[in-house]
């Protein structure tokens, strides 16, 4: 299957500008002129009008930033976590607009080439600082040894190399501030057992599930998944990853810890050690690097 986002579209529509995996497009269109979306959260009818603006912006699909379905080299990351969907935040997109590397390159196009897989790279840190390690940063600075002696730019240093080797896959490409499970399939396909048109993934989704797949079904591929978020959405997606040996999880989906003693094999077993023996291979390769 091509990769759909060689291919996106940017366009002003229905008053606001969109960046949408062309592929993905007319789906997206026709949930933006639902007359259910934004889905909104019930509230009382005495509620101020904060509270009222809060719940139609909390699901809704923010649009006006460039899609991050996934981070990474995801055809050869040892490691590929698996979450729900790109967040969203004020301060977020304020970073994103203004943020460039030292090439002078901005954090759209870093995107971009990712996800063209054309310079594939763990670009969540891009936007961290010594005030601010970013969602993805704090959840893996337990990854960097002697995490907690250290400051903010050193383990972003150190992430950075860390992760070389890791990839961060979304189930949901597009941001929201929260998620609401009307997204979970927006396409449309056919039953494998009639002609009847079905609800589906949308067509990045299934491309992103394949490479997934691909990757589990090689026997001498022994990448390791870490579900983080919405175990049951990635099961039905990939119903292999049940069975993967290398499949593991979190203790606590809601509030998703990386440390190694949080990651639990699918049975629900510790791998704390395993984890912890592969940690310590790349910290070693961080400290070879930096001699």
């Amino acid at each position: 299957m091509e990769n759909p986002w060689i291919d996106t579209t940017s366009e002003i529509y229905n008053g606001e500008k969109i960046i949408v995996a062309t592929a993905d497009l007319k789906y997206i269109k026709k949930l933006l002129n639902s007359k259910t979306y934004p889905p909104v959260d019930k509230v009382d009818d005495d509620a101020n009008e904060e509270t009222k603006k809060a719940a139609k912006e909390k699901y809704k699909l923010r649009l006006n930033v460039y899609p991050q379905h996934f981070v990474g080299d995801i055809d050869n990351a040892e490691i590929i976590i698996l979450s729900l969907n790109p967040g969203y935040s004020t301060e977020y997109y304020d970073a994103y607009k203004n943020s460039t590397n030292k090439n002078g390159t901005n954090y759209e196009q870093i995107i971009k080439e990712n996800l063209e897989m054309k310079q594939p790279f763990f670009h969540a840190f891009e936007l961290a600082n010594e005030s601010d390690l970013g969602y993805w940063g704090n959840k893996m600075k337990c990854w960097v040894e002697d995490y907690d002696e250290k400051d903010n730019k050193t383990i972003i240093e150190s992430l950075k190399k860390i992760t070389e080797n890791i990839a961060l896959a979304e189930f949901f490409p597009y941001h929201s501030i929260s998620y609401n499970d009307m997204y979970d399939k927006l396409g449309k396909g056919t039953s494998p057992n009639s002609n009847r048109k079905i609800k589906d993934y949308l067509p990045t989704q299934k491309f992103l599930f394949r490479k997934i797949k691909k990757r589990i079904d090689d026997k001498n591929d022994k990448v390791i998944i870490i579900l983080t978020r919405s175990f049951a959405k990635w099961y039905e997606a990939i119903p292999e990853l049940k069975n993967y040996e290398n499949c593991f999880e979190v203790n606590n989906p809601n509030k998703p810890s990386l440390k190694p003693k949080n990651i639990l094999k699918v049975t629900r077993v510790s791998v704390e050690s395993e984890i912890n023996t592969l940690l310590n291979e790349l910290n070693k390769e961080v400290q070879t690097q930096e001699q």
